[in-house]
């Protein structure tokens, strides 16, 4: 039987991320990697998040690649669809269909120092080797349940939000939806309308602006898809808007937070004139401590008849429902959970193993941690997009990606031109680099006694980017190679 060589490049994952690694390899001539997916369709979150109402919350002339504009998006804040269809599209243009793997799950990679070689294994009990190893999961992969008491008791349907249980009809069901961040914002009030009563299960209220959504003309389309620069002038207008008038709220000290409140203050008002509701909608955290949401209907659900806004700690499920710290149990036929993402485990969906047999996720015992956010120390000749501190309160996260990507295609082709078995961080690097990195979070509201995804359990920021993207742009136009140990 002969010997099947190792890839330059193995992906894992083919959302935003990794379509995007692929297409820049290409460009650059490295044509020898594969892109492996667990699901059967390309696009990741976008591919997961199906829910009604789901979209970007990001403008969709920032939320695509800056090399493939999309004239066509038929509103401003695009719905999934449509995104899904733009990542599927792009990789049929840019040529990724036959190093695709889909349905192909990863449940491990380990270096091996002798030969210089990740070897990636499948859960379908084959294994791959490759020179380099991008991660292309992120942070938003793995659903959150919490462990509530009793659940296992619960008779009725249930289902996380990332995966959507089209199979079950809402019409004339009680539904209890489980948490209001940013996906429930979403879905809540497509529930309202087909529910007979909808019980939204609130631990902390947010704070929520005006989306402002509007459809684009057949009109604007056109001179989209004729004149090129017209859109560009848009995205770059967008991208200063975000920069300097959302990043600044992101600051401890600010004297612009104060607005933000009112601002969205304001926008409740205008929908809710029951002052109790207001009451329990109104945060009790400073603004910009966790994600600020932005919604054109969330509000108005409150309104309505068959909506009850629940407040009190849930204490147990029963076989019908749901039994809240007050006391009252609340029977329903469908608990929709939109409790999130374990962000904080990032890349915990796949068992990585660096030099010396050491883990990942003991690595990360105390929080992850990165090298401007690609790099880890001990794990040689490994990359991640998406990865620690790179995440945004403001902008397009897409914006960070190509970043990175740009990083890491420099050290892949480092690593590939010089024939190096190994190319890794040096601890000393990555420790100055994440004192600073902390020591710039601390000058952020994310650091607020609040609860965030954007906080491990022991209150480490380990999601977000402290800085502007320009400077971003700026800190990631280059690698330092003098910060890398290289083995030849």
């Amino acid at each position: 039987m002969s010997k099947v060589e190792p890839h330059s490049v193995v992906i894992i994952g083919a959302g935003m991320s990794g379509l995007c690694m692929g297409i820049k390899l290409l460009e650059r001539g490295i044509d020898d990697f594969v892109i492996l997916e667990k699901s059967a369709g390309v696009g990741g979150t976008w591919y997961d998040n199906s829910y009604p109402g789901a979209c970007c919350d990001v403008p969709s002339v920032m939320y695509s690649y800056s090399f493939e504009p999309n004239p066509f998006w038929s509103r401003k804040f695009s719905p999934h669809n449509e995104i899904r269809a733009y990542f599927e599209h792009c990789a049929d243009k840019y040529g990724l269909r036959p190093r695709l793997r889909l349905s192909t799950a990863v449940c491990a990679a380990e270096f091996d120092e002798a030969a210089g070689l990740w070897t990636v294994h499948l859960e379908s009990g084959e294994s791959l080797q490759a020179r380099a190893l991008v991660s292309g999961l992120g942070q938003l992969n793995l659903p959150n349940i919490p462990d509530f008491p009793g659940a296992e008791s619960y008779r009725g349907d249930s289902f996380h939000s990332a995966r959507w249980n089209h199979q079950i009809d809402l019409s004339g069901k009680r539904v209890a939806v489980i948490g209001t961040a940013a996906s429930a914002l979403q879905f809540i009030p497509h529930v309202a309308q087909q529910a007979s009563q909808l019980y939204v299960y609130q631990r902390s209220a947010n704070y929520v602006l005006k989306r402002n959504d509007y459809a684009y003309s057949e009109e604007q389309k056109r001179r989209y898809s004729r004149y090129p620069w017209l859109q560009k002038l848009q995205r770059l207008s967008v991208y200063l808007q975000n920069e300097l008038i959302f990043f600044p709220i992101m600051r401890a000290r600010n004297i612009w937070r104060p607005l933000w409140k009112k601002w969205c203050e304001s926008h409740m008002k205008a929908h809710l004139e029951d002052a109790t509701l207001r009451e329990q909608l109104t945060p009790d955290y400073p603004v910009g401590c966790k994600r600020v949401l932005v919604s054109d209907d969330y509000y108005q659900t409150f309104a309505r008849d068959n909506v009850e806004l629940v407040c009190s700690e849930i204490k147990a499920f029963s076989e019908h429902g749901i039994e809240t710290e007050d006391g009252i149990n609340r029977d329903v036929d469908v608990i929709i959970y939109g409790t999130g993402f374990r962000t904080s485990d990032m890349l915990s969906g796949v068992q990585f193993t660096g030099s010396g047999g050491v883990a990942l996720r003991e690595a990360w015992s105390d929080g992850a941690e990165a090298y401007r956010g690609v790099c880890v120390s001990g794990f040689p000749n490994f990359f991640m997009l998406y990865g620690p501190n790179t995440n945004l309160g403001s902008n397009s996260i897409i914006f960070m990606v190509e970043r990175q990507v740009n990083y890491t295609l420099s050290c892949i082709e480092k690593l590939l031109s010089h024939e190096l078995s190994s190319l890794a961080v040096k601890p000393s690097a990555m420790r100055e680099y994440n004192d600073w990195m902390q020591a710039e979070l601390a000058k952020t509201v994310w650091v607020a006694s609040c609860d965030s995804w954007y906080k491990n359990a022991a209150g480490k920021v380990v999601n977000n980017w402290p800085k502007s993207t320009m400077f971003y742009w700026w800190h990631m136009r280059s690698p330092d190679f003098s910060d890398f140990e290289m083995r030849s």
